[in-house]
């Protein structure tokens, strides 16, 4: 069993539109880490102002 990579699911996901679990699943993926790297980003700002 390989590894996981978010590259690979996104093209998994544009390659079988007619999947809309696969679809999703890549944008949720990347939704939650684009989230997280905002909320680190806010995070690490607001802690180097003070």
């Amino acid at each position: 069993m390989g590894l996981v990579s978010l590259g690979e699911l996104l093209a998994q996901g544009k390659n079988h539109l007619d999947a809309p679990h696969l679809v999703l699943s890549g944008f949720i993926a990347l939704a939650v880490v684009l989230s997280l790297l905002i909320f680190i980003g806010e995070g690490l700002r607001n802690a180097l102002d003070r």
